[in-house]
């Protein structure tokens, strides 16, 4: 060491007296910079008092001089690099999140128009992981800081504690005083004349606090976590989604000691190979626990501490949730809470200041988490009993109800589309947390809601049956068949109607069988919702080809309106006009065609000769003269049909499209094939924007413009119509159905016109299969493909017996 640097080091006040001259700094000012009080500078400077070392480490900053320039080589290795106030260990299971941290270093280098200057607010649910995060980010950032302090924030005396260690830590002149205002003081005193530094305020649930505690003027970055949604312009919001199936699986695996804190997820897809079945486990627990880090550290420190695998907690977790989501394990590190008291503090608090936001919270409990519409909450029949304030008379208190939720991330609003969210784990616990009969009366109540929102069928109504399918789907699932249940059985008659015109028809047909078996025990065999499942059930199984299911049903469905309504009745069209379709459909045209005129003469006289109803028989009588040959007869009835639809509904209402895509097969037949082509092309685009490019409707009018061409010679474009009509069918109707047959058919014929006999003999040899098997050797499509295929066979004799002479 130089004579120079000892010198330096043995008259440190000296020292400190000439480079504040140097500066041209007073002893005030120099005490205002470092947060100190002049007394302390003087003292330095007369060597009566060494700095401690936090001072001189600032003192370093503050004269941009190394640590050896000023105290000396050893004491320059004594002096901490930096100050750190952070009361947890790094969590050696912290997993992924890594885009989250680097927005939140994003956020903390640039200055934002936020209060608080850079700052990030790390909100969402108890149990998302926002401390973890926020503590990673603390010690991986670390070396950026001048100084690292943790504010423990649920209150004002816990503020006031984590204050005071950060008072002694800095040995603020102030740390020893009684009047604790005063060491509030000191502190902000000091973070106002210091940079550099990250202050985390963990848990902060009282915004009022954070502008109660921090000084006005920041030369820091400010971290906060928080459940709280809105936080005005104290801070850049930063929400935190759940883990994502990947990360999830690696924490859980990681926690439960499957896999060590080091793997990545490279090594953790070798599992899938070495132990499929426990891979799998992770995956589904993942799932169950909706990617909520809480729970999935809960479940491996089970498993941990257990000794059992991942599939025997996933079992025990499916038949013992509620203990399950009870039982924290040990150690509980920072997160003390298990996933249910978590969760159960927050409703608490609901129901103690927001009885109305309680109630909100309990009906999403049995709905679907995802996209719960907001007019269940200003639905008639909603209020409840119990509840002094109204839940959402309007749309004012409405959002006063979803703010107190939103304080403790227990639901998320999507205002573009005016739903809310909730994460499965919350409704587990709000249901868990009820009595059996508690549990009954809000899934009824719930269900009676959806029912009274659940629309009729119609084309118009498809966006609201949407909206609400999921929800009805999730409710209904866990009630009981038995016990009568009138709103239970209409609203999924009502659903399965749905499911039913958008050819969802397994899904469909599901609920039509379970409303029916609701109504076998006591419902009386005339109520009318059982009419109108067995109606429903009937024209499925028709669009499916199954005629034979759907006979009984649509006569069963006419005996007992007949009976209760009588014959006339407006109700008797409906399954008239179903039984009709199913004859025709079956080729029995003599038994189809009164029936038709018997539905045709009720939906006039009711209605009027105007009323859309009334275009279905005529649209469906003139098909029967078409299939018969009689074009002359049918085509007026085609034209009326659509103009009474184009007048009811408009030109691009789906229904227009029955009729469109219809008389242009007529034209076809008679050979107008510029008349048809149109009318294909503008009932393809209806159906298209209406139902999807995959909807089984689509089909009709892309085999019919591949007719078109084929019957023009334009091979090349009717064939990739031809096949996409048959992808469709295949794919929504099945290799068995009659519809699909006719396009193996069609498709065969266009092969036979461009010489591949084999690829045509082997798809009517499919097609007859078919037909036969639904329709009988004696049904004209049954004939007229196996007539194509021998006539194929027939040609293929007579070139074989030509190339042998």
């Amino acid at each position: 060491m130089s004579a120079e640097r000892i010198e330096n080091t043995m008259r440190l006040g000296e020292r400190l007296r000439q480079e504040r001259l140097r500066r041209h700094l007073s002893q005030e000012a120099l005490a205002e910079a470092l947060g100190a009080s002049p007394k302390s500078i003087s003292r330095w400077e007369h060597d009566q008092v060494v700095p401690q070392a936090y001072v001189r480490l600032q003192l370093c900053r503050f004269f941009g001089l190394p640590p050896e320039h000023l105290f000396g080589d050893s004491e320059a290795q004594a002096l901490p690099t930096r100050l750190w106030v952070v009361p947890s260990p790094r969590n050696p299971f912290f997993t992924g999140r890594e885009e989250l941290l680097q927005q939140i270093h994003t956020s903390l280098c640039v200055d934002h128009l936020a209060a608080l200057g850079p700052s990030c607010a790390l909100h969402g649910l108890g149990g998302i992981g926002k401390t973890h995060l926020a503590l990673e980010y603390a010690y991986r950032h670390a070396p950026e800081y001048a100084a690292v302090f943790w504010i423990t924030a649920e209150s004002a005396k816990t503020i006031l504690t984590s204050f005071l260690t950060i008072a002694a830590m800095l040995q603020l002149p102030d740390q020893q005083e009684a009047d604790q205002q005063r060491i509030i003081v000191a502190v902000q005193r000091w973070l106002t004349t210091h940079s550099g530094w990250l202050l985390i305020w963990d848990n902060l649930e009282e915004m009022e606090l954070l502008q109660r505690f921090l000084p006005p003027a920041s030369r820091g970055a400010v971290l906060i976590t928080t459940q709280r949604q809105a936080l005005g312009t104290l801070a850049q919001g930063l929400e935190l989604p759940t883990m994502t199936p990947e990360e999830g699986m690696l924490l859980l695996l990681r926690r439960a000691k499957v896999l060590s804190p080091q793997v990545m997820s490279e090594q953790m897809h070798q599992l899938a190979v070495s132990n499929p079945t426990e891979y799998a486990a992770a995956r589904e627990l993942v799932t169950v626990m909706g990617g909520l880090p809480l729970a999935l550290d809960q479940a491996g420190a089970y498993i941990e501490e257990t000794g059992c695998n991942l599939s025997d907690y996933l079992q025990r977790y499916e038949s013992q949730r509620a203990q399950l989501l009870e039982r924290r394990g040990t150690p509980g590190g920072d997160h003390p809470h298990s996933v249910a008291s978590t969760f159960r503090l927050s409703s608490q608090r609901v129901e103690r200041d927001h009885p109305a936001a309680a109630e909100v919270l309990r009906l999403c409990a049995f709905l679907y988490a995802e996209a719960i519409p907001e007019e269940l909450f200003v639905a008639e029949g909603f209020q409840h009993e119990a509840v002094e304030e109204p839940v959402a008379a309007d749309s004012y208190q409405l959002d006063l109800t979803i703010a107190a939720l939103r304080t403790f991330s227990l639901v998320q609003r999507h205002p573009e589309t005016r739903t809310l969210s909730i994460h499965r784990l919350v409704q587990a616990v709000i249901r868990e947390e009820m009595s059996e009969q508690e549990r009954e009366m809000w899934q009824q109540r719930t269900l009676r809601l959806l029912d009274a929102l659940f629309p009729e069928v119609t084309y118009e109504a498809w966006r609201q049956c949407e909206r609400l399918l999921p929800h009805v789907l999730m409710c209904a699932t866990p009630i009981p068949d038995h016990g009568g249940n009138q709103e239970l059985l209409k609203v999924l008659r009502k659903a399965a109607d749905y499911l039913r015109e958008r050819a969802q028809y397994e899904q469909a047909e599901s609920l039509y069988q379970r409303a029916l078996r609701i109504w076998k025990r006591p419902l009386e065999p005339e109520h009318p919702e059982v009419v109108h499942a067995l109606f429903g059930l009937a024209l499925l199984y028709s669009e499916q080809g199954k005629y034979e299911q759907a006979e009984p049903l649509y006569q069963r469905a006419l005996h007992i309106w007949e009976q209760t309504l009588g014959p006339e009745h407006l109700e008797m069209a409906r399954p008239l006009n179903g039984l009709a379709n199913l004859y025709s459909g079956q080729g029995k045209y003599e038994q189809a065609e009164p029936l038709y005129q018997r539905a045709l003469r009720i939906w006039e006289q009711t209605l009027g000769p105007e009323h859309p109803k009334v275009a279905y028989p005529l649209h469906n009588l003139a098909l029967l003269y078409f299939k018969q040959g009689e074009y002359e007869q049918a085509e007026p009835l085609y034209q009326r049909a659509l103009a009474i639809d184009e007048q009811a509904y408009g030109p691009q209402h789906p229904d227009v499209a029955y009729p469109l895509h219809n008389l242009a097969d007529l034209y076809v037949a008679q050979g107008k094939y510029e008349q048809a082509e149109p009318l294909y092309r503008r009932a393809l685009r209806i159906w298209e924007q209406a139902l999807g490019p995959e909807h089984p409707q689509v089909a009709y009018p892309l085999s019919g413009l591949a007719t078109l061409y084929r019957e023009q010679g334009s091979y090349e474009q009717a064939e990739p119509l031809y096949q996409r009509a048959l992808a469709i069918r295949e794919q929504h109707l099945g290799q068995q159905h009659r519809e699909t047959a006719k396009s193996l058919a069609d498709l065969a014929r266009l092969y036979e016109k461009r010489g591949n006999d084999e690829q045509a003999m082997s798809l009517l040899q499919r097609a007859c299969s078919t037909f036969e098997q639904l329709l009988g050797r004696a049904h004209p499509e049954t004939t007229k493909a196996m007539s194509d295929y021998h006539d194929l066979l027939e040609q293929r004799k007579r070139a074989t017996e030509g190339v042998r002479r």
